[in-house]
This record gives C-alpha cells, sequence and structure tokens, in this order.
C-alpha cells in the first residue's frame, strides 16, 4: 500500500480530459490512509478506536466525494472530515463506558513499572488529555500538527487553508489555553 507524504497531495491526472481527475475512493485510500489515521491520533481518537473511526472517516469520503472540486487538496478536504469525525466520536466518549478484560499474559507489558510510577504517568496522561479535549477544535488541531506531528506553521496555513498569522495566532492561544489549565491542574493536586 502507498501512503500519501505532506508533498504528495494531489490526486494524479487519469487522462480523462484536460486537468481532469478521476475522483476513487480507492485512490484515496491509497495515498492517504496514513495521513487521516494519524490526523485522528492526533485529534484524540484511542488506538483502540481508530480503524474503525478511519472507516467512518472513509464512508463520508465515499458518500461525500462529488464535493470534492478539482482545486480542492485532497488532504485539506480529508483533514477536515477528520476533524468532524474526530469530535463526534470525542463528544460521544463521555456518554460511554468501556469494561476492561483481563486480557492475557501476552498482553500484558514485558516492562514492570513501579506502581506509582504508573499512577503518574495515568494521571499526567489524563490532565494532558483533558486540557487538550476542552480546547475548540481548530485551535487543537494547530497544536497538534504544530506540536506533535511538527508541521511548520506554513505546512498547516497551508493544509487547512487558512492565513499564516490566523494558525500562529491559534497556536499561541491554544499554548496559553493548555499552559493555563494544566497550571491549575497542578496546583489544585499539591497537598497543603
Amino acid at each position: 500500500m502507498k501512503v500519501s507524504t505532506r508533498r504528495d497531495i494531489h490526486l494524479e491526472s487519469t487522462g480523462d480530459g484536460p486537468g481532469e481527475r478521476k475522483l476513487d475512493v480507492r485512490i484515496i485510500f491509497e495515498k492517504h490512509c496514513q495521513f487521516v489515521w494519524l490526523c485522528l491520533q492526533r485529534h484524540g481518537v484511542r488506538p483502540a478506536d481508530l480503524d474503525d473511526v478511519a472507516q467512518d472517516v472513509f464512508m463520508i469520503v465515499h458518500r461525500k466525494l462529488h464535493t470534492l472540486t478539482p482545486k480542492t487538496r485532497v488532504t485539506t478536504w480529508l483533514f477536515g472530515i477528520c476533524t468532524r469525525v474526530a469530535a463526534n466520536y470525542r463528544r460521544l466518549r463521555r456518554w460511554s463506558r468501556e469494561l476492561p478484560s483481563g486480557g492475557g499474559i501476552e498482553d500484558r507489558p514485558s516492562t514492570l513499572m513501579l506502581a506509582d510510577e504508573t499512577l503518574i504517568r495515568k494521571q499526567q496522561h489524563e490532565l494532558a488529555e483533558q486540557a487538550l479535549d476542552k480546547l475548540d477544535v481548530v485551535k487543537r488541531a494547530a497544536f497538534v500538527m504544530f506540536e506533535l506531528e511538527g508541521m511548520s506553521c506554513a505546512e498547516i496555513a497551508d493544509t487547512m487553508g487558512l492565513p499564516l498569522g490566523t494558525v500562529y495566532s491559534r497556536l499561541h492561544a491554544a499554548r496559553q489555553q493548555l499552559e493555563k489549565r494544566l497550571t491549575a491542574a497542578a496546583t489544585s493536586r499539591i497537598p497543603g
């Protein structure tokens, strides 16, 4: 399976006419599957749910393929779909309860950590995830793309179809909100 890179974002012309491109879900899937998977992961979809949510994205791609215009970048269009699907996923996840299974010995980590370390890591992860969940979707997207995916602000602006200044503004606002929430959460947990 050939997976797209950030630089390989347009579908090739299929020879159907000058400047035309044939839109095919299979081609979009083959070229952009990893992009969709990473977007969903960075938008807060749990690893156990990534395959199902990615399938939801490509079902929407299949239904909405006719809305993709020749001037629209495929990754920009996919990013918008991923953002909305991930937001719906997070909204629905709040109301669902998951019952963990015991799992077998082969499912357990090979290295043992102290219970204190495990608890601290779990709490830190939960705090970070809660802080990210409280960001609005556009700020979260800019923050995730810059900090976690390592994209430049120019690439983010290009992917999201925004002016560069808007990306800088959203990134700055997201950092301020995250810092404020994480600082408040950390000081509220300090005994004394």
